[in-house]
């Protein structure tokens, strides 16, 4: 049965009103694309348990395409909903799900196992390549969260990038990549002079916003007869990424010159914050390779210049924009075959490394950092210099996320600044959210800083369309339906965002005027409430409108006198 809700979506100044109908599959219609082609903006295609033998298109709409994991938040549903794309009906067009026809935020891929996805022949910025084994988004944006990206191949005789997730875009796009696992994805170029770029994730828009968080990213490969990079990550064009709380590990690159087993940084300054980098691999760089470059000849193993912005004319030097800080991120036991086994660094460039955790990586050369950073108060074996940093063990727990036994060395270790405390929670008690210990005053590592979610790990994901406020970290922007309501005179409205972000929350009448604003200030991480008394207004609905970064959501109310 199709449930029809009517919605209303605020749009300043003016107020477009959308039916939104829930199109079940296989009730409704027998396949995922035949729901998707019957939809509306603002519709929600929910899919039972079960494998689906088709490769899907959302075709321009902003829809919410989900396994029932949306509705109840039991994640067996994810595991059991399976989109399976090995058998397409072009092989020139293999990825799994497409998102290519100017999509946003608004069209969603949540709940779903995605396999069998080969990627997709894509003449983009003169270059033929082969995109998006699981998933390919060109010219458009996407939220996908809540997904496993498992076991989808590229193989090509061309440029071979992204075997979970392919990203491209030379308009503004804005991206949400979080709380999926993407894993066992492969990405293999057969060509001596072209390249494999990105095993779990690869990117490369200008203009939007880009958000990989919290995410497992593992065991993903990428090979090539010489030039590979970014075994996990490969983000690329803007500098508006954010790259935090993820998992990665297990990552390989196979290529002679090949570099950054788990994330590449390529001449770029976006935040890379409380990342936990483990038994990745790769000739250059086992965990983290950072290159910022302004010719051609100090490349390593003679990669060459971006292909892409190569092809836009474009001189590295400008795309510069700054210098790098990557905070909090522990970085252990990773491999490299020739330099730099946890972070290779090259370039007229010195990224910041602070409050991290350097530990138990191998390399012929630098095992733990290899070049020029400014390292502060960091765990590196072996030391070295810099303010802050020290030469201890951490002595990690047997957690499979490596949290730190209370006897740590890196607890209250890291930048004693304020700006860089651990999360309060509760708020007031002077004590940090868990998993970080001891005092609010930063520890080192993944867990440690007023950004971390790694809180999250401890429990399972909730459902998205949950209305509760969960106990410890959000993990992602809600906000809440206001309650009462109706109300007479006050309600209460409550948020809740995942990291510090500006955050402005304001109060519309039914024709788009500005009515009040309750929030307009920068806020930490957190869950927030706050009431509204409407004493001087008089009955009708009103809309209230949270913005925090990228993240927009308006919803009604309505006072009652």
């Amino acid at each position: 049965m199709k449930k029809l809700i009517f919605t209303l979506l605020l749009l300043v100044p003016i107020l477009v009103m959308y039916p939104q109908v829930t199109i079940n599959v296989p009730g409704d219609y027998a396949t995922i694309q035949e729901a998707i082609d019957a939809a509306n903006n603002g519709d929600i295609v929910l899919v039972a348990d079960g494998t689906y033998i088709e490769n899907i298109n959302f075709k321009g709409k902003a829809i919410t395409v989900a396994s029932h994991f949306f509705d109840d938040g039991d994640e067996a549903h994810i595991g059991n909903t399976i989109i399976d794309g090995s058998q397409p009906s072009h092989p020139d067009s293999g990825s799994v799900v497409f998102f290519n026809s100017g999509e946003d935020t608004n069209s969603v891929l949540c709940g779903f196992t995605v396999t069998g996805g080969t990627g997709t022949n894509v003449f983009f910025l003169n270059i033929n390549s082969r995109r998006g084994g699981g998933i390919i988004v060109v010219q458009s944006g996407a939220t996908i969260k809540n997904n496993i990206i498992d076991s989808n191949v590229i193989q090509s005789d061309q440029f071979a990038m992204g075997g979970g997730i392919s990203a491209i875009s030379d308009s503004v796009q804005n991206f949400i990549i979080e709380n999926n696992i993407i894993r066992n994805n492969s990405v293999t170029s057969t060509s001596a002079n072209l390249r494999a770029f990105g095993g779990g994730i690869y990117s490369n828009i200008e203009g939007g916003s880009f958000r990989i968080v919290n995410n497992m990213i593992i065991d993903n490969t990428i090979t090539s007869p010489n030039f590979a990079y970014g075994g996990g990550i490969y983000p690329d064009g803007t500098d508006n990424y954010l790259v935090a709380n993820n998992f990665i590990a297990g990552n390989i690159v196979n290529a002679p010159a090949g570099g950054s087993g788990g994330i590449d940084y390529f001449n770029r300054s976006f935040p890379v914050r409380n990342n936990l980098i483990v038994n990745n691999s790769a000739p250059f760089g086992g965990g983290v390779l950072i290159e910022f470059l302004t010719n051609e000849s100090n490349l390593i193993g003679g990669r060459g210049f971006d292909t892409e912005m190569l092809a836009k004319g474009d001189n590295h030097q400008s795309s510069i924009q700054g210098v790098p800080l990557l905070e909090n991120n522990t970085i252990i036991n990773n491999t490299a075959t020739v330099e730099g086994g946890g972070v290779f660094i090259l370039g007229p460039v010195t990224p910041i490394l602070m409050n991290h955790i350097v530990w138990g990586n191998t390399a012929p050369s630098g095992p733990q950092i290899f070049g020029s950073a400014d390292v502060q108060y960091s765990d590196v074996e072996g030391g070295y210099t810099g303010v802050g940093n020290i030469d201890s063990d951490p002595l990690f727990d047997t957690n499979e996320f490596y949290f730190l036994t209370s006897s740590s060395p890196c607890i209250d270790a890291g930048n004693p600044d304020s700006q860089y405390n651990d999360i309060e929670y509760p708020v007031g008690s002077g004590d940090p959210l868990y998993p970080a210990q001891g005092l609010l005053r930063n520890d080192m590592g993944h867990i440690g800083g007023p950004n971390s979610l790694w809180a999250q790990h401890l429990d399972p994901p909730v459902s998205v369309e949950d209305d509760e406020i969960e106990v410890g970290i959000p993990a992602e922007f809600i906000l809440l339906q206001n309650y009462p309501n109706p109300f007479n005179p006050t309600t209460k409205i409550n948020y809740q965002i995942p990291e510090l972000n500006f955050v402005n929350l304001k109060i519309y009448d039914i024709l788009g005027s500005e009515i009040a604003t309750l929030v307009n200030e920068e806020k930490p991480i957190g869950s927030y409430e706050f009431e509204f008394d409407a004493t001087a207004l008089p009955s009708g609905i009103y809309f209230y409108r949270l913005q925090a970064g990228s993240f927009i959501e308006t919803k009604k109310m309505v006072l009652m006198k």
